[in-house]
C-alpha cells in the first residue's frame, strides 16, 4: 500500500517518464549533475515504491506458505531499499538546499523539513518491520 501511495505521489508531482530518466543517465559535464539530481531522486523514489510492493508480495506469500526463504528475501531487499531511501532523503535535502526548485518546492521550509523528518521516521519503522520479520525467520519467537 505504501508503495502505491509513494509511486502515485511522485508521478503526480514530477511527471517522471522514461525519456527524463534516460537523459539523466547521460551526464557529460559536472554542471549537469545538479540539474539532473531531481530526476534521479524522483526515479529513485519510484523505484523504491515498486520494490516495496514486490517485497510485500514476497512477505505475503512467504507467510502463507511458511517459506522462510521468501521472508528472508523480504528482509534483505527491504533493508537495501531502506538504505536507498535514506540516500533519497539526503538527495532531496541537498537538492532543495542547492536549487531554487525541488520536489518539495510547493511547501514552505517548515512543512518540507517536517515531511523529511516524517519520511525518516517512516524508514525507521520499516527497519522495525525488518527486525520482526527477521526474528520470525531466525525462530526467536517460535
Amino acid at each position: 500500500m505504501t508503495g502505491v501511495v509513494g509511486l502515485s505521489a511522485i508521478e503526480q508531482r514530477s511527471n517522471i517518464n522514461y525519456d527524463k530518466v534516460h537523459d539523466a543517465s547521460h551526464i557529460k559535464k559536472p554542471q549537469e549533475a545538479m540539474d539532473k539530481l531531481g530526476v534521479l531522486v524522483s526515479s529513485g523514489i519510484s523505484m523504491m515504491s515498486t520494490v516495496f510492493m514486490i517485497t510485500g508480495l514476497c512477505l505475503l506469500f512467504g507467510t502463507l506458505a511458511d517459506a522462510e526463504g521468501l521472508v528472508q528475501i523480504f528482509v534483505w531487499v527491504t533493508f537495501l531499499n531502506v538504505i536507498i531511501g535514506f540516500l533519497m532523503v539526503l538527495g532531496t535535502a541537498f537538492e532543495c538546499l542547492m536549487k531554487t526548485s525541488c520536489i518539495l518546492s510547493g511547501m514552505d521550509w517548515l512543512s518540507g523539513s517536517a515531511l523529511l523528518v516524517l519520511i525518516v521516521g517512516y524508514l525507521l519503522l520499516w527497519i522495525y518491520f525488518i527486525c520482526v520479520a527477521n526474528s520470525y525467520v531466525m525462530g526467536i519467537y517460535n
